[in-house]
């Protein structure tokens, strides 16, 4: 069952106040509504983890995809999408270390509905495989001599040296005394402020603390709950609903017994302990786990206290008093400044901007609105503001370490600058780098080998300045110099710390030894990466010419809709990508425009208007009568 929401959703978006979702138009026909949830279905399994937008988007091409197996009778058999599967699962197993039979049961106890989607997935995979073979695409496009140019470029190593000037060379150069520190710390006064800070107090009810009280529940339960939540904490013991009417101290016996590969040198109060964790914590289906429920009651009952207490007389210590009266743990934040990553202890539940979005009159943060089925969901918590650390300026005896510190950095940049500029003029005087180095006593480093690719230079103690230098290298013949790059290892000083100057000796070709042992594997993946572009642009030519965007014009009140200037019973109902279709909201007499509803590019008053075509989409015009 979909809720309209849901089909909006699943189906398609711009959906108008109800009307009903068309999928567009494949090779001349309709694409019908069990095509586009097959082609979904197929797109989210294949492209799901980039996203969920990412993956509406591919719902077209996976459709052109269908749509091109069945014009080639591309049709594999269930026997081979078995074997793939199969191949799948051991391939999981090998990669996660997980043992073949632990996931082997998994997929045993998949329902006949998951099973036949796991099927048609990989039937689909086949039959591409197959599709790019026909397309041609399947050696890729990229000769051997090309990937041979673009391996040998690209392994290609250079050797250079470089005179680097750092800020830090000066430091001791630096002379201070206090009416400079002063001075300095005058002009920069707001580097010193002290901004606000606060604290939370928070208590949560984690669902391991109450495992005794879900203990009691556990014996209460029928013997059909019982054997539901036995099955799903152990899928794979079919003997495990043998032991409904067992003791939790029984049962884990008989798990331990069972799942002796899990427990294997465990100690058993520390397996049976798991066990137990386990038992009470699986949530089944809708329903949480035994204990996540008793614990959730209980911050129910914690919450409901605070904020009778709290509404009566607001306060910044009324949540540790009424944990106190409770026996209820309560924990403290460190002090958090607006600009802290996240909230230690609450991270992924409280976010920094809720924390300063709160005041002694509006103090609480509840950490749960329903209770969750799942079994890794975060326990429920309560927090509240305990303490607001105004902003202030530090004084100067506070800062002084801090000006100091500074005032060296600014002071030996500038002699850095005076240096840097004179190394410059000794390049544009055409010195050698050797000659500009001896002359100013500067040190001449030799770097490499190193390649284009990237990571740290060989002799380069600055690794921040590896990709700076690379890109002087990438750009220079042998021999040449570059001029002098100013550069920064500090993102929080905008002053540049570093100058350098680097001359590339020499590039050092591919070994014959590197290139027989490399050169085969690298082939192999250039031709996989031109097969899959060039498949992609094939694809992207089949769905420019079969699949067109569906797009309906709508009217509520007395009017109509002129479509790419036709009459609504004469418009075109399916578009091509990126056309931009007329449309103009015509009332009958007594009426006018209002609005229009959906993705007009014009503004939603200009009755004449245009919509860009990029997805099934509609629009809505509203018509009401003169005088309104």
């Amino acid at each position: 069952m979909f809720t309209p929401d849901a089909t909006d959703t699943l189906l398609g978006r711009n959906n108008q106040r109800g009307q009903q979702v068309d999928f567009g138009e494949l090779n001349g026909k309709p694409v019908t509504r069990d095509q586009w949830l097959s082609a979904r279905q197929i797109s989210g399994m294949i492209y799901g983890r980039y996203g969920n937008e990412y993956m509406e988007r591919k719902i077209v091409d996976t459709l052109v995809e269908m749509e091109m197996l069945d014009e080639y009778s591309i049709n594999p058999t269930t026997s081979d999408a078995l074997d793939r599967l199969i191949e799948q699962i051991e391939m999981e197993a090998l990669r996660s270390g997980v043992a073949g039979d632990q996931i082997r049961n998994v997929y045993k106890s998949m329902s006949k509905q998951d099973e036949s989607r796991m099927l048609r997935f990989h039937k689909h995979l086949i039959g591409i495989e197959q599709l790019r073979q026909l397309a041609g695409m399947a050696d890729g496009f990229i000769s051997k001599k090309e990937a041979e140019i673009q391996f040998r470029e690209e392994n290609e190593k250079y050797e250079a040296e470089a005179v680097i000037l750092s800020h830090t060379n000066y430091l001791p150069s630096v002379e201070i005394d206090d009416n400079s520190l002063k001075a300095y710390y005058t002009n920069s006064l707001s580097k010193y402020r002290i901004s606000e800070s606060r604290q939370l107090s928070y208590v949560t009810f984690q669902p391991t603390n109450f495992l005794a009280q879900a203990e009691a529940k556990y014996l209460e339960l029928s013997d059909s709950d019982k054997v539901a939540l036995l099955s799903n904490c152990w899928p794979s013991d079919n003997s495990i609903t043998n032991q409904v009417d067992a003791s939790v101290s029984d049962l884990a016996k008989h798990v331990i017994s069972v799942q002796t590969n899990e427990f294997n040198g465990m100690k058993a109060d520390e397996a049976a302990t798991q066990i137990r964790k386990k038992l009470f914590t699986t949530p089944v289906g809708l329903k949480a786990g035994l204990a996540v429920v008793e614990a959730y009651s209980a911050g129910v009952d914690f919450q409901q206290s605070l904020q009778t207490t709290y509404a009566a007389k607001p306060a910044l210590d009324t949540l540790e008093k009424v944990a106190l009266l409770q026996n209820v743990e309560v924990k403290t934040t460190p002090p958090l400044n607006r600009d802290i990553p996240f909230v230690p202890g609450l991270q992924n539940r409280v976010s920094p901007s809720d924390v300063f979005t709160l005041s002694e009159t509006n103090a609480l943060i509840v950490g749960a609105s329903a209770l969750s089925s799942a079994a890794n969901a975060d326990p429920f918590f309560i927090a509240s503001l305990k303490k607001i650390m105004p902003a202030r300026d530090r004084s100067f005896a506070e800062a002084k370490s801090l000006v100091s510190e500074d005032y060296k950095k600014a002071e030996s940049i500038k002699l850095l600058k005076e240096a840097g500029d004179k190394m410059r003029q000794s390049i544009n005087d055409e010195k050698s780098l050797s000659a500009v180095a001896n002359e100013n006593k500067f040190k001449v480093i030799k770097l490499g080998p190193f390649d284009s690719a990237g990571g740290s230079i060989e002799g380069l103690d600055q690794p921040g300045l590896s990709e700076d230098i690379r890109t002087q290298v990438l750009g220079l013949e042998i021999g040449a110099t570059s001029e002098l790059i100013t550069s920064s290892t500090d993102n929080d000083v905008t002053d540049h710390e570093v100058v350098f100057v680097v001359k590339l000796n020499g590039k050092i070709s591919v070994s014959k030894e590197e290139y027989e042992k490399d050169f085969p594997a690298y082939l192999k993946q250039a031709r996989a990466r031109s097969a899959s572009a060039g498949y992609n642009s094939w694809l992207q030519g089949k769905r420019n010419e079969l699949y067109k965007f569906s797009f309906n014009a709508y009217s509520e009140g007395e009017g109509e809709v002129i479509v790419d200037d036709k009459a609504p019973e004469l418009a075109n109902k399916y578009f091509e990508s990126l056309k931009v279709v007329p449309v103009v909201a015509k009332a009958k007499p007594g009426y006018k425009f209002k609005e229009w509803s959906g993705r007009v590019r014009e503004g939603k008053m200009n009755a004449t208007n245009s919509v860009l075509v990029i997805e099934n989409s509609s629009v809505t015009a509203t018509f009401v009568p003169v005088g309104q």
